[in-house]
């Protein structure tokens, strides 16, 4: 009896000691969405990947935003899609790039990705794109209510008789 509870505790704390050992860097692993200025709905949504590749770790970065000038219907636009590999240093992800270095840092109290790049922008974990759609249907709809309080002003047309316009007759 001794010896099965012996190796009861023992198996216990092997799973204990694997399941606490996670590798480090595995909390920047996956989905990442924010918005460039969280006080403008109808500003850029980035949207990150993160993957780890051995030793190293694989950035995709793109950004969104609807097509303002186009007032007959929204249209989103996706940037092409950026390739970055990182390496993790104090616990953060550095890109090291020719003339700038971004970095990737994991704020563990509100469990937030911040993006040096752009001035700084807070990205959440955003596994299953909700948080991506939420965004976008922000910016739908501030970008709408904008154009309603924002009506286009009729602009005069090529085609249009200055004589006309103006008051003054043909000679």
């Amino acid at each position: 009896m001794k010896t099965k509870c012996l190796l009861f505790v023992i198996l216990m704390l092997l799973i204990t000691l694997i399941s606490g050992c996670s590798n480090e860097g595995d909390k920047y692993i996956g989905k990442w969405t924010g918005l460039e200025n969280p006080d403008n709905p109808r500003s850029y949504i980035h949207q990150m990947t993160i993957e780890k590749n051995g030793d190293n770790f694989i950035i995709k970065r793109k950004i969104g935003k609807y097509n303002e000038h186009n007032r007959d219907k929204l249209e989103w636009h996706d940037s092409t899609e950026d390739t970055d590999s990182a390496t993790l240093k104090d616990d953060k992800l550095v890109v090291s790039g020719n003339l700038t270095t971004t970095t990737y840092t994991y704020i563990e109290k509100d469990n937030l990705l911040l993006y040096s790049g752009n001035g700084g922008v807070y990205l959440q974990k955003d596994n299953d794109g909700k948080i991506l759609e939420d965004l976008k249907k922000q910016a739908a709809d501030a970008l709408t209510k904008y154009w309603e309080e924002n009506p286009l002003k009729k602009t005069s047309s090529i085609n249009d008789n200055p004589f006309e316009k103006y008051g003054k007759t043909k000679w």
